[in-house]
């Protein structure tokens, strides 16, 4: 049961870690998302004045062009990340749902135990008791068992 506690107590220290580094991940996200909401409000205004094309160079133009696939760019990868946080939140949950239920199995069997164990002792106690009943050396040697096992007060004795 320790041994469980302790590689429970690990596991949650291990899932703590991870959520950290996961929330500082999705801030990132969330700076980088800002970013790219800003330049396609950019982008977007650029391209209202289309009305007058001869006041945009071709180099201007290629260089909007640039700006425009490295957003894409960006913001494709800025969705496979999102993805990859969100399948890495589904499996810390999943892992997290299953060290419980095998930690609450554990508990489960542990306390089985304990109730044949503690069932044994009373049909082992039931067994002396009626083989005191027909031997006085078995009821003397019951007796001595009760007397061990009374707790022992320091003051009285």
């Amino acid at each position: 049961m320790r041994q469980l506690e302790l590689k429970l107590s690990e596991r949650e220290r291990i899932i703590a870690e991870s959520e950290a580094r996961l929330a500082d991940q999705e801030r990132d996200l969330a700076e980088i998302e800002a970013l790219l909401i800003a330049r396609e409000q950019l982008l977007m205004a650029s391209r209202r004045p289309a009305a007058t094309p001869a006041l945009i160079s071709p180099e201007e133009k290629a260089a909007l062009e640039k700006l425009r696939a490295e957003l894409e760019r960006q913001e494709e990868s800025l969705q496979e990340s999102k993805q990859g946080l969100r399948e890495r939140d589904q499996f810390l949950d999943e892992s997290e749902t299953k060290l419980f239920e095998k930690v609450q199995a554990q508990q489960e069997k542990e306390i089985q135990l304990e109730q044949r164990e503690e069932d044994l002792r009373a049909r082992e106690r039931r067994f002396l008791e009626r083989e005191a009943a027909v031997n006085p050396q078995a009821a003397a040697a019951l007796k001595a068992a009760d007397e061990a096992a009374k707790p022992r007060d320091e003051f009285r004795e």
